[in-house]
């Protein structure tokens, strides 16, 4: 009998020191999560909404971050900086007008529930909303030019389509009787017709459907060749240590007619060269470089080089 109680309590001795272990480990476990080394860290957090209602644009007050301060474990606020923090918000009850959407722990979901909620910057959303309106209007043209003083005439100015559907806020739409449209003309393609896809543009939050269209128009002044004597500048600081053979070169260019015999504007061609690295009475080849206004076409220069010659000291 006596050796029979001794085996039980051997028996019993282990699940004793397992008892021991499991309430010391609970106990450490306790002792770091709610009492060693509880630190304040301040996270961002990144902000996503859902729930919209169909018939609401929201126009103000959406925020895409909020700053969250927390008081923990430290060995749990070292892990947060290394995770992405994200939050829905929930906008389903937001109404016309201005709605407070308040930001509190209760919101903040799962990854905060082992700390303690110190503070929340900023603490509610202000939340601006507007009807949604859809509304057709017409497209109004807009022809420009990068030539002045009517260089260019523009006939058959064609949009397609001629209307676009408006889709945003209600007291944007609303006041929107047609959408701008402008027609930079190409001054190259005098005396063609022109083929366009155009990119809308709409004040902020409004959409166009579609969101581009097609032009079409025609130049109908056309193009002409014009033979220009330019002086070959030196470029440069120390250009006047050096001089250019030959000083001028024959160039032809082509521009739109009714420009063909403006001083002013052909006098924008440019013909120039940069020195090369020389020694005083050394000379180079050195490649012409040509400056062109707008609307103007380089055909075939006379020559593409000259020689650059170093003054001797």
């Amino acid at each position: 009998m006596k050796s029979s109680e001794n085996n039980g309590g051997l028996r019993r001795a282990p699940h004793l020191f397992s008892l021991l272990v499991a309430v010391l480990a609970a106990v450490a476990m306790w002792y770091v999560v709610s009492v060693r080394d509880r630190l304040e860290a301040q996270v961002e957090v990144n902000i996503d909404y859902y729930g919209i209602p169909p018939n609401l644009v929201v126009t103000d007050g959406l925020i895409s971050k909020i700053t969250v301060r927390l008081r923990g474990p430290e060995t749990l606020l070292r892990s947060i900086p290394q995770q992405r923090l994200t939050q829905a918000v929930d906008l389903s009850d937001i109404k016309k007008g201005v709605t407070i959407v308040p930001l509190g722990g209760d919101n903040l979901g799962p990854n905060f529930r082992a700390f303690e909620l110190v503070d929340i910057q900023p603490p509610r959303i202000v939340i601006k909303a507007d009807t949604l309106l859809e509304r057709s209007v017409p497209l109004r043209t807009i022809v420009d030019s990068p030539l002045r003083g009517g260089a260019l005439t523009v006939e058959n100015v064609s949009v397609s389509p001629a209307t676009v559907v408006l889709r945003g806020p209600e007291d944007v739409v609303s006041d929107i009787s047609s959408v701008p449209l402008t027609i930079m003309l190409d001054p190259k393609a005098a005396g063609t017709t022109v083929h366009q896809t155009i990119a809308l543009d709409t004040p902020s939050l409004v959409t166009a459907t579609p969101s581009s269209v097609r032009v079409q128009y025609t130049i109908t002044s056309g193009r002409t060749v014009v033979s220009r004597r330019c002086k070959v500048e030196l470029a440069g600081e120390n250009r006047r240590q050096y001089t250019v053979e030959p000083e001028e070169v024959t160039v032809l260019v082509e521009v739109p007619e009714a420009l063909a015999k403006s001083a002013r504007y052909l006098g924008q061609l440019e013909v120039s060269v940069t020195p090369p690295s020389l020694e005083p009475g050394q000379s180079e080849k050195a490649e012409l470089r040509f400056r062109l206004p707008e609307g103007m076409t380089l055909l075939n220069p006379a020559t593409e080089e000259v020689t650059v010659f170093r003054k001797k000291k």
